[in-house]
């Protein structure tokens, strides 16, 4: 797979993914690399033409490789929603705010509540409050949760370095035998 730097310098895949074989030539007395053909970057499965060409080893690699893409893309999406979750908590709180009125309630408590079991559960329990009432200044509002996540440089750096871990994707480099 291709890498490349767009404009603003963040790093891309490009759109396919060459599938290489490795032989070794006797008359140069060194190994070569045969593209066997591309593929959308994407695929499911091999097309036939290609598929055919394929050893047994390359076809299981590829699976391999196919697997740890979409874990990783996964991976990518879920913390790509919970980086964005409380911006679209402030969102719901505006939109109440303004007298919208849900199409679901119960919907969204239940959301809730599965939301503060699951953070429990992965070992982020809700923080304990300090006792007596709560000042203005200590009570976030929609507003602060609306704010870009994209303002805090912790945030922005953690967004970047899963850009950064979709980029090194694995190779398919068949092993030259």
């Amino acid at each position: 797979m291709q890498t490349y730097r767009d404009k603003s310098g963040n790093t891309r895949q490009g759109k396919s993914i060459s599938l290489l074989r490795y032989a070794y030539d006797h008359e140069k007395k060194r190994s070569k690399q045969i593209v066997l053909g591309t593929v959308d970057r994407w695929a499911t499965s091999l097309p036939p033409d290609i598929d055919a060409i394929l050893t047994d080893a390359e076809r299981e690699e590829f699976r391999e490789w196919m697997a740890e893409r979409d874990r990783q893309f996964a991976e990518y999406k879920q913390k790509s929603h919970l980086l964005h979750a409380a911006e679209h908590m402030g969102w719901a709180a505006k939109a109440l705010a303004a007298g919208v009125k849900p199409v679901r309630p119960e919907r969204i408590w239940d959301a809730l509540d599965v939301l503060a079991k699951a953070l429990e559960k992965a070992g982020h329990p809700r923080p304990s409050r300090a006792r007596g009432r709560p000042s203005k200044s200590e009570t976030p509002t929609p507003e602060d949760l609306v704010a870009s996540p994209y303002d805090d440089p912790t945030l922005a750096a953690e967004q970047e370095e899963m850009y950064e871990r979709m980029a090194a994707l694995p190779d398919f480099v068949p092993k030259a035998r």
